[in-house]
């Protein structure tokens, strides 16, 4: 009966993960379907439509806390966060790859960051992005990715994509 009720959980699970995955193409310039986001600092999911589907553009940015290009660029896209957060939208999302959920909060309130930061505990944005490298930035635009935006950004090179 134990073995039955097990091998029901797993079925289970798998089912309910397996409705969770998506794929943009990236690329091509492709259409950002609905996915969730899950709150670095809270269990609250938010729905990625309400963040990107606002009116204003979006610079998301998958990070890693161990990252060091990442610990480069972070405190200016801070900084490009705090000038224009009334205009652009920030989603920071952070990798579960070769970390965990209290390494990367440690490392966002030791370091101030205020931006929105979301994690990626599954590794479902990661590889529905599919993310070959970190940082990985990108610009939206009306729920379809815009631009890839070249490696290293800072606060000038941010505003100029921006201001397009």
């Amino acid at each position: 009966m134990k073995k039955i009720i097990l091998m029901m959980s797993l079925l289970l699970l798998f089912v309910a993960s397996c409705g969770k995955e998506f794929s943009v193409d990236v690329d091509g310039k492709g259409k950002v379907p609905k996915f969730e986001l899950k709150e670095l600092n809270s269990n609250k999911t938010v729905d990625s439509e309400k963040i990107m589907n606002n009116g204003k553009k979006t610079l998301m940015i998958v990070a890693a806390e161990w990252c060091p290009h990442c610990k480069e660029e972070l405190p200016e896209v801070q900084k490009f966060y705090d000038a224009n957060k009334d205009k652009v939208n920030v989603v920071v999302v952070f990798t579960n790859s070769q970390t965990n959920l209290g390494k990367t909060q440690t490392y966002v309130k030791d370091n101030g960051y205020t931006f929105p930061a979301y994690f990626d505990e599954n590794g479902a944005i990661t590889r529905g992005f599919a993310v070959d490298g970190f940082p990985y930035n990108l610009k939206i635009n009306n729920g379809k990715v815009e631009e890839k935006l070249e490696l290293p950004v800072d606060f000038d090179s941010l505003t100029a994509s921006f201001a397009k």
